[in-house]
């Protein structure tokens, strides 16, 4: 990050469940030229409701404005910036890597030691998944590229306050 008062931010949005309310969040951080480094939506526990994670990079100020322009948009309920140490933060990952007679049990190692699940194995490839912090999903690819990543899905970051 350039700035050292740069950090990533979580920002829990609760939406009324209708369509078009992802593109004009997407439009509010476009039209003022915030990244999103990553964004999760799904339903919640009420089918009336979706909750948005978006996790972005900036400082306090630019975060506040966030907020602010978010808790205008038509059908947000709630806005809520999530710290780190108060909440669970989870990624999820899905990688296919190529496998050969050579590196199958280094792969299946490699596996175990991160407790990943090992959902497919094929004659030439394997699909492994994964669930943790994002240190641990970094290591986790680090640790498999020697072996060939084929194909990476990831998630943003998910979170929920404890």
């Amino acid at each position: 990050m350039e700035n050292a008062k740069e950090k990533e931010y979580i920002l829990s949005v609760l939406a009324r469940n209708r369509s078009g309310v992802l593109l004009r969040i997407a439009g509010l951080f476009s039209r003022r030229c915030y990244n999103i480094l990553s964004i999760v939506a799904a339903e919640t526990e009420n089918s009336q409701y979706s909750r948005i994670l978006i996790v972005v990079s900036g400082d306090d100020r630019i975060v506040r404005q966030v907020d602010k322009q978010l808790n205008k948009l038509v059908d947000i309920e709630q806005v809520d910036v999530l710290p780190r140490e108060g909440a669970v933060v989870r990624e999820h990952i899905l990688l296919k890597v190529e496998r050969t007679l050579q590196n199958s049990e280094r792969l299946i190692e490699i596996a175990n030691v991160f407790r990943a699940n090992i959902l497919n194995v094929e004659k030439d490839s394997m699909i492994l998944e994964l669930t943790g912090d994002a240190a641990t999903i970094n290591s986790f690819i680090e640790m498999c590229n020697p072996y060939h990543v084929l194909k990476i899905l990831r998630t943003g970051a998910m979170a929920m306050m404890k």
